[in-house]
């Protein structure tokens, strides 16, 4: 069928079937990581960290903190817990001796690859009938689901700290609704970035 032939109310009926896909995969990302969480015996937040500088592979406890939304000073107590259970390690800058970068140990690569690794094993066998043209699609779409996650996760942060002394919580849903209305352009910019090739963070 022609995607000219379908109607605007088909079309909003895939997209909120396709929202709901994405919620319910988010749901199932979630529990996985809390069962890696569990294997290490660390919690989410530290995790997450993790998560971070083994994608990543080197990054200074700064960047840490702006990608993760910590403030630096529960970095270094992240960073502290994750380096004394193993999986982390500062490396000091060859250069600039001032510098720190954090690199994920030996160790936690094993873990991560003998656990996520079966991910990919398991995306490979049942999604390889999945031309390259489609893969793109998807890969953008994920792209542009996680920058406006990110997007809108600091933005209700800011709105619940500007409304601290608010107790409730839809009073506060209400005035986070009425800011990202007036501030819908910079997600679209960013959404309109990743459409038009260039790489998020």
């Amino acid at each position: 069928m022609n995607q000219n032939t379908f109607s605007s109310r088909d079309k909003e009926s895939a997209v909120a079937e396709m929202v709901e896909a994405l919620r319910v995969s988010q749901n199932a990302s979630d529990m996985m990581d809390e069962a890696f969480s569990s294997l290490l015996r660390i919690n989410r937040t530290d995790s997450r960290c993790l998560d971070i500088v083994h994608r990543l592979g080197r990054i200074t406890a700064g960047d840490l903190a702006r990608m993760s939304g910590l403030t630096t000073g529960a970095v270094t107590t992240v960073v502290d817990r994750l380096e004394q259970a193993g999986y982390l390690r500062r490396i000091r800058d060859t250069e600039d001796r001032r510098k720190v970068f954090l690199e994920a140990t030996e160790r936690a690569n094993r873990l991560a690859e003998a656990v996520y690794g079966q991910i990919s094993e398991v995306g490979q066998r049942r999604m390889g009938d999945m031309n390259i043209e489609d893969i793109i699609r998807v890969t953008r779409f994920l792209h542009i689901n996680a920058h406006i996650n990110k997007s809108l996760s600091d933005a209700l942060r800011e709105v619940c700290a500007a409304e601290n002394d608010e107790d409730d919580p839809l009073k506060v849903a209400k005035a986070f609704a009425t800011h990202m209305r007036s501030h819908s352009d910079t997600v679209d910019k960013g959404v309109d970035d990743i459409i038009c090739g260039k790489t998020p963070e």
